[in-house]
């Protein structure tokens, strides 16, 4: 079984003139572990967590990569360089445990620009592209796989949950023009819907956070440090990269 752990970065609003969002991109980001690495990579997580906030009155409820570098409580009482020590411990964690990562970057305002009206929300849109190359991977490796949210990010459970049911049933299927991603692509592969888990009570779902905020600052502010060490990463076969989807 292979978990797909995803979480997103910006916000899914519009910017303007057509909203109020600050942020011309929106990312969701996935990382996809086997079922037999979940024990020791949660295990290392949680000892990384510990090593550096030793102090369980002080702990945060989940590392957010955001928080993190920008210094925030209860960021705050560790030093610039201890954070970013955290920050490098953590990225070099998952490159360790070499997972396939998928992610989409949507460049908001053009999306809105091209389909007006008919646009999918960003969160919605995002998992519609993601979902059938994670199918597409799975079947490549002749595997099953599930879907795992941040419950407390989504305000859409019900409608992405639907989406993945139906998905799994008749297929990701867009037949109107002002819908462009056509694909007959059931979900078989894909098990049940999503499952929805509160981040503070998963590790993958909080590196999941970290490879999502890195792809973001990428493509909103250019600062690409963070993503150039995760590239690699993303599902790619003979060559050609199918994990990351550059919307725009």
């Amino acid at each position: 079984m292979h978990l797909l752990y995803l979480d997103a970065s910006g916000d899914p609003g519009w910017p303007p003139p057509y909203g109020r969002s600050n942020n011309k991109w929106y990312v969701l980001a996935g990382i996809c572990l086997e079922e037999k690495t979940w024990d020791p990579v949660n295990e290392e997580f949680k000892q990384l967590v510990e090593k550096y906030f030793p102090d369980p009155s002080t702990k945060p409820g989940e590392l957010k990569y955001s928080e993190l570098h920008s210094g925030v409580p209860p960021y705050d009482q560790l030093s610039e360089s201890e954070r970013k020590q955290l920050a490098d411990d953590i990225f070099e964690l998952i490159i360790r445990w070499n997972p396939v990562l998928f992610a989409t970057a949507i460049n908001k305002k053009k999306h809105k620009e091209r389909y007006g009206e008919s646009a999918f929300s960003p969160d919605i849109w995002s998992l519609r592209l993601i979902a059938p190359r994670f199918e597409k991977y799975l079947e490549r490796i002749d595997g099953k796989g599930i879907l795992v949210m941040d419950a407390e990010q989504s305000r859409r459970e019900k409608k992405m949950r639907r989406l993945i049911s139906e998905g799994r049933k008749y297929g990701i299927v867009l037949k109107s023009i002002s819908n462009p991603f056509l694909t007959n692509t059931r979900l078989p592969r894909i098990v049940e819907g999503i499952m929805f888990v509160y981040s503070e009570d998963s590790p993958g779902i909080q590196l999941a956070d970290f490879c999502s905020h890195a792809t973001w600052l990428h493509f909103e502010k250019s600062k690409s440090d963070r993503f150039n060490q995760i590239e690699h990463l993303f599902d790619s076969h003979q060559g050609k990269i199918y994990g990351l989807k550059v919307w725009e």
